[in-house]
């Protein structure tokens, strides 16, 4: 397992974000751990990977915040769109790790 913090697309900025890529290259699949009260700033860098053909579950983390914010994200039709598994989990509870 390999995190690689902070990146938000595939196309590198800084010298840490194109490590980061390399990094990407080098693994079996992507957990693409995304701020659920953000869909739009992270899920760029998620139809990134998928037009690359990587492999990728997303980790819809903060799933608390967005409940607590009135935020429905609807998880059956993101699923549908994005054709692959997406996780609702909350990091500091442990919701949805397993």
């Amino acid at each position: 397992v390999i995190d690689v913090p902070g990146t938000y697309t595939l196309e590198p900025t800084t010298e840490a974000e194109e490590v980061a890529l390399r990094m990407l290259d080098t693994g079996d699949i992507v957990i693409n751990v995304v701020n659920a009260t953000n869909l739009e700033r992270n899920l760029y860098l998620t139809l990134q990977l998928l037009e690359k053909n990587i492999p990728v579950v997303v980790a819809l983390n903060m799933w608390d915040d967005t409940e607590h914010r009135g935020i429905h994200i609807d998880l059956d039709k993101l699923r549908e769109l994005l054709g692959v598994p997406v996780i609702p989990t909350v990091a500091i509870t442990g919701q949805g790790i397993s």
